[in-house]
């Protein structure tokens, strides 16, 4: 007796052999008809063009940059933005467009693009800086000239030589918040000891202008024969012109009478005039005697010691505490231009450090005495020293043909007039 035969499942067989076949008809097809290779694993393409960013605009606060990230290739690119300033990431900075703020003010401005594609590296591509950011700026009149702050740090009054008027800036929301027509060209401009009063010296029509205070307008101007940089003594009861009629003299002007006491004889022409920190000193810049003279304003007298410069001073500042005087030097008519700033000692009349400063003008020590701010005219920039060691700390750029600087009393801001720009520059001081 035979034994039974296992039934065939020609089903299942056939399902097999057409699957085996199958298969091996796709690993032998020939190269022609072959689909295209898959990429392997961890080999990703490179792209055929990832060209370095660029940045467009100016580098100021408040003021918008834009970052240009050039052709990427194969398209299309997914590209993302990353803003740096001064090498460290602006958290959220993550569009085409970056504002810089006060807060980067001096620093550089870079940023770095990203591109993404399927199947591609990534790359990331980081632009070059720019040049230090500008601090922000307000809008005057034409040419401002000089600048100068309320005690209360509540006002500034900007003298727009070309303009003919004075600009009224409120400290607090950085907005001109009134222009007062003077007479042409105003040149000088001294707030009053009592705080009451702003007085303009203007060169078109020789007068002092007294603004009020408290209503932003003319309160009453008289004539003075002349015109120049000016300060109120601290007593109340004159102002000092840095010009008169002979050029070798300041005027004085009693404020109560409105008219002119017995000049101040210098024996040459008068430059910039700058108060000591209790107001009982004038400081005047003499550069044809090479020299910075001193005025006690109690007497209205020049007295015998004056300290000497080695190239004609064009402007000076003492420190707080008056120990410390420094001079921005001008060009002298064989030698040239200093293209610096002594530091001279009071007590001794000697010159104890040099900094050098292209083309040096209008300068402030901060309030706090810890530093000293010099407008260089060469450069257009405002550079920062370090008193306690005469060390350069930062040049930052300003406007064009920058003239006057001052600080802010609580020493958080320093106000720049640019001539050539129509503006203040706004610097906040880190």
């Amino acid at each position: 007796m035979s034994a039974p035969r296992t039934p065939r499942r020609r089903g299942v067989t056939a399902v097999l052999t057409v699957l085996t076949v199958g298969l091996a008809v796709f690993i032998s097809a020939p190269s022609a008809l072959a689909a295209p290779a898959p990429i392997a694993l961890g080999t990703a393409r490179q792209f055929t063009a990832s060209p370095i960013p660029k940045i467009t605009g100016i580098a100021q606060a408040g003021r918008r940059l834009t970052a240009s990230p050039g052709t990427w290739k194969p398209a299309p690119v997914t590209l993302t933005y990353h803003w740096m300033v001064d090498g460290a990431t602006v958290r959220g900075a993550t569009a085409s467009v970056f504002i810089p703020s006060n807060a980067q003010v001096g620093k550089r401005v870079t940023v770095t693009v990203t591109g993404t594609k399927l199947g591609y590296q990534t790359v990331s591509k980081t632009s070059g800086g720019t040049s230090p950011v500008a601090p922000a700026t307000i809008g005057v009149g034409s040419n401002p000239v000089k600048l100068v702050v309320t005690a209360d740090g509540r006002w500034a009054y900007v003298a727009n030589y070309g303009a003919g008027t004075v600009s009224v800036i409120s400290t607090t929301t950085g907005r001109v918040v009134a222009t007062i027509p003077v007479g042409g060209a105003p040149t000088g401009l001294t707030v009053s000891s009592t705080q009451k009063q702003v007085f303009v010296s203007t060169c078109a029509d020789e007068k002092v202008y007294a603004l009020a205070i408290a209503s932003q307008t003319v309160a009453y101007s008289f004539k003075t024969g002349t015109c120049g940089d000016l300060v109120a003594t601290a007593n109340g009861k004159s102002l000092y012109i840095g010009g008169s009629p002979t050029l070798s003299a300041i005027t004085v002007a009693t404020i109560a009478t409105r008219s002119l006491a017995a000049p101040i004889f210098t024996g040459a022409p008068a430059g910039e005039l700058t108060l000591s920190a209790d107001r009982k000193r004038v400081y005047v810049s003499n550069g044809d005697d090479y020299a910075v003279l001193i005025v006690d304003t109690a007497t209205n007298r020049l007295l015998p010691q004056r300290l000497t410069t080695s190239h004609p001073p064009v402007a000076s500042a003492p420190s707080p505490d008056g120990k410390t005087l420094y001079a921005s030097l001008g060009r002298d008519l064989f030698t040239g231009p200093a293209d610096a700033v002594e530091v001279i000692d009071t007590a001794t009349n000697r010159v104890r450090a040099t900094i050098a400063i292209n083309a040096p003008g209008d300068l402030e020590v901060s309030p706090d005495g810890a530093k000293l701010y010099v407008l260089s005219r060469g450069d257009n920039t405002i550079v920062t020293v370090s008193t306690a060691t005469n060390r350069v700390l930062s040049r930052i750029p300003v406007g064009r043909a920058p003239t006057s600087i001052a600080a802010l009393p609580d020493g958080s801001k320093v106000g720049i007039t640019n001539f050539g720009d129509n503006t203040v520059s706004v610097l906040p001081v880190f």
